[in-house]
């Protein structure tokens, strides 16, 4: 099993989501579970798609999820290059010996001609493809016609008699009727190969065992076993991957609904556990006895559990609600330690660095203000981080991802604090009322805090019972104090921050809260 050899052969235009996250993750879950090698190909071939560092950005998107690499363009191996680009002199070789077999042809129709066959073909309701052309024409009069400098192709020769069948590790058995498969250009006109020829070639001669793609390449999957035996050669096995689509079921994962950048979910505080976790269940799930209740895995378990015959055949769906349930747990497993280190490696590395992506990447609407409140606090939480961690055990349980922080913990690190009507509740009492309120109640409250003896019976014995003096319901009162004292309507319990803020800063909030309501 040591020889099994897997590979990630991405386009280099540094889009890293959640729908490449899941196409690559399968190579480096099985290498890791039978001890074969994960191998990094970048395939290039299309130029026009290639942005500045794309390789590079690629790479440490899925690096810093955790996907590694133990062959690739910046590790090196033995099967090198790494880059389709820099293979060119390999492909125009294989692709000669397959015209000097008859396995292919050179094909001079030009774009016009192709245009109008398509055209006619659509017109008369059948199936647009390559008409054969070319397919007759001598090797010496083509061989002629290449020498003369006339623009071409090479085009495979694919059988039309008969039928080609393959069996898929997740949708088993397909087959097509030859005649329905065209002649797929494998050299195109600029030199370089098509993906079919190249794939074909780099998987042969990197030892690939195991071949995973995308379930859009199924219907090519016949044209690339076809050109396996034309070579010779024994073909890996195959499993083609359902895709993930929008929540609404209808079309691919598109940047509207989670095909977000790599960078910006580091960014906005999901954790690579999570995101590794959420996107192996987009369409796989292990066995049942094996399945855990809450659908919480470590990295360590889904290399353990993952195997390919347990992908769905059906697409999956992207579900937001999902994948910060998945984060939001993988935060409340972690003791407070380890959370904390990663909330500063996170607000270090990711909120206040740059992703290489940066550069062509159009930051998220929620990005500057992140940053802003980050630059703000980390200094502070740096400076007492016994003080931070207290205040962050009492957000654990409640923030769905590492962004959530800055604003969740504010009024622990402010001095003053700002509100505005929706930090109230005036649907029973009015501003005024409130105002009056916490006055009053201000100085019973320092008779029982002041020597900073938080005793949760007194505490709301003297709240219930200035309730019931008022005729208010106890809500409404405990409600207002928490308004007044964290600036929001939600917050951990009371007592708990009151015993990390101190009741000086308490009673300050209390104060501002009266002259602010008072306005």
């Amino acid at each position: 099993m040591s020889d099994f050899r897997y590979r990630a052969a991405p386009s280099p235009t540094g889009k890293v989501h959640v729908g490449t996250i899941r196409a690559y993750l399968p190579n480096y879950l099985l290498a890791k579970k039978y001890g074969g090698k994960n191998i990094l190909r970048i395939e290039d071939t299309d130029q026009t798609r290639l942005v500045p560092n794309g390789v590079e950005a690629m790479i440490e998107a899925y690096e810093e999820v955790g996907i590694t690499f133990d062959e690739g363009p910046h590790v090196g191996g033995k099967v090198g290059p790494y880059v389709q680009s820099d293979r060119l002199d390999i492909y125009k070789e294989y692709a000669q010996k397959l015209i000097d077999t008859g396995n292919a042809y050179y094909c001079f129709c030009s774009k016009e001609r192709l245009e109008e066959l398509r055209e006619s073909q659509r017109a008369n309701k059948q199936r647009p493809m390559y008409d054969g052309h070319c397919r007759d024409i001598s090797v010496e009069d083509a061989k002629a016609r290449v020498a003369n400098g006339e623009p071409h192709v090479v085009r495979m020769k694919f059988p039309k008699e008969g039928g080609t069948v393959c069996h898929d590790l997740i949708f088993g058995k397909v087959s097509v009727k030859n005649s329905d498969v065209e002649d797929q250009i494998l050299m195109k006109g600029d030199g370089f190969p098509t993906y079919h020829l190249a794939v074909v070639v780099d998987d042969h001669l990197m030892g690939i065992t195991t071949a995973i793609r995308g379930v859009d390449w199924l219907p090519s999957y016949p044209k690339h076993v076809k050109l396996y035996e034309m070579f010779g050669w024994e073909p890996p096995k195959f499993a083609h991957l359902p895709l993930i689509l929008n929540p609404d079921g209808r079309k691919k994962l598109s940047k509207r609904h989670g095909a977000f950048p790599v960078s910006q979910i580091l960014r906005k505080g999901y954790l690579k556990e999570a995101i590794m976790n959420y996107s192996i269940l987009c369409g796989w799930s292990p066995k049942p006895e094996d399945a855990h209740q809450d659908e919480i895995y470590t990295p360590e378990e889904l290399i353990q559990l993952f195997e390919l015959e347990r992908v769905h055949k059906t697409a999956a769906r992207y579900d937001q609600q999902k994948f910060d349930y998945i984060n939001a747990k993988h935060i409340r497993r972690l003791d407070l330690d380890t959370l904390v280190e990663k909330v500063m490696h996170w607000a270090k590395k990711y909120v206040l660095g740059t992703f290489i992506s940066d550069a062509y990447t159009e930051p998220a609407a929620w990005e500057p203000e992140l940053k802003s409140l980050v630059a703000k606090y980390l200094p502070k939480w740096e400076s007492d981080l016994e003080y931070f961690k207290r205040a962050l055990s009492l957000e654990k349980e409640r923030i769905t991802v590492l962004g959530d922080i800055p604003a969740a913990l504010d009024f622990f690190y402010e001095d003053t604090l700002t509100w505005t009507d929706e930090d109230w509740n005036l649907k029973n009492h009015s501003k005024n009322e409130l105002a009056d309120a916490l006055e009053v109640v201000l100085p019973r409250l320092e008779e029982i805090f002041k020597d900073e003896n938080y005793d949760h019976e007194e505490w709301e014995k003297v709240v219930r019972g200035y309730a019931d003096e008022l005729g208010w319901k106890h809500g409404d009162l405990f409600l207002a104090i928490r308004s007044a004292t964290t600036g929001r309507l939600q917050s951990p319990p009371l007592l708990d921050c009151y015993a990390i803020m101190g009741w000086n800063k308490v009673k300050r909030f209390i104060e501002q809260s009266i002259v602010w309501l008072r306005k």
